[in-house]
């Protein structure tokens, strides 16, 4: 069965890699929406891009995300600096179990910020009642091939994974002035990098990183709350955009898979904008991933057709039409 879908893949990667055109938001499941906006606002100076949208029973959305009965409701915030934008989603009427999510688990979904001024953010960030990861809520200073950088990780209500840094020299960014915010990009925990990377390169025809050594630096790895563990990273720039996607794989520490659902607070989901959902769908189908759409197929909202589907490791993956 392996070897089977080893082959299928190979014959995909052709097809696969004009398929995805660009990407949408990186999406948070959360508990409190209202909760959610304030912490990012107030932390990071985030703002919505439009009003909070009210509940809504939209039938075409809870076909989408299979969520029968169910009501939610979300609103986008920019990301200064990046082509990535979040967006917060919260669900009621329905059965609700919070994941909250460790940076090893396999399918932690983890925003990466790039900040201006690092301590003012940890100061609100304390005063908003954040948790912290890094022993002492203390930066470590991370050397790195583009200089230092003062690095922290943290989590936001719902117990999102955020890894904070403010770099020396600051980086080229196109965020205004007055943000504070300049660039966001995002990282995955996976349960095996290998198969992952075979799974991106050759069912979404992401341009993959070979898989790096197995890493136990001290400094990075207490910093991220996992002492004693090892890792190794891949990443890859999302198709038909800037963004960079990164994915890590833990040893030698506690993981606990992720299984969530899409009311799940502590899910994720990645919007990517592809030519054909049908048929994309399809190969990530054969690729492993599972359909999460009601009846396992795309729903048509419009002229349009949407899918969702979880990857190998639990991040779900919202198929949009390109425009």
């Amino acid at each position: 069965m392996i070897r089977h879908v080893a082959i299928s893949l190979t014959l995909f990667a052709g097809f696969a890699a004009g398929q995805v055109a660009g990407v949408g938001n990186f999406s948070h499941i959360v508990a409190n929406l209202d909760k959610s906006v304030a912490f990012y606002h107030d932390v990071f100076g985030l703002d919505t891009d439009g009003a909070v949208r009210p509940f809504s029973d939209n039938a075409a959305i809870r076909s989408l995300g299979n969520t029968p009965g169910a009501q939610s409701r979300y609103v986008p915030m920019k990301l200064p600096g990046s082509a990535l934008g979040i967006e917060i989603i919260e669900y009621k009427d329905i059965d609700r179990q919070p994941a909250h999510p460790r940076f090893q688990d396999p399918g932690a979904a983890n925003l990466i910020l790039t900040l201006r001024d690092l301590d003012s953010a940890l100061t609100r960030l304390k005063q908003a009642g954040g948790r912290f990861i890094t022993p002492g809520g203390k930066p470590a200073v991370v050397e790195g091939k583009a200089g230092k950088s003062q690095v922290v990780f943290v989590q936001d209500p719902d117990g999102f994974v955020l890894e904070l840094s403010q770099r020396d020299p600051a980086p080229a960014t196109t965020a205004p002035a007055s943000s504070n915010v300049i660039g966001a990009n995002f990282e995955v925990c996976v349960n095996d990098l290998d198969q992952t990377i075979k799974f991106y390169r050759d069912a979404l025809g992401f341009a993959m990183q070979p898989a790096g050594a197995w890493d136990g630096d001290k400094v990075r790895t207490e910093t991220a709350g996992t002492p004693g563990a090892q890792y190794r990273q891949s990443r890859a720039q999302i198709p038909g955009t800037s963004v960079s996607m990164a994915f890590i794989e833990f040893k030698n520490t506690d993981r606990k898979p992720l299984h969530t659902r899409v009311q799940d607070p502590g899910t994720a989901i990645l919007q990517l904008r592809v030519h054909d959902v049908d048929a994309l769908a399809k190969t990530l189908s054969e690729a492993g991933a599972a359909i999460i759409s009601e009846g396992g197929h795309p729903v048509s909202m419009g002229a349009n057709k949407l899918v969702l589907m979880r990857d190998l490791n639990n991040l779900f993956l919202e198929l949009l039409p390109a425009p």
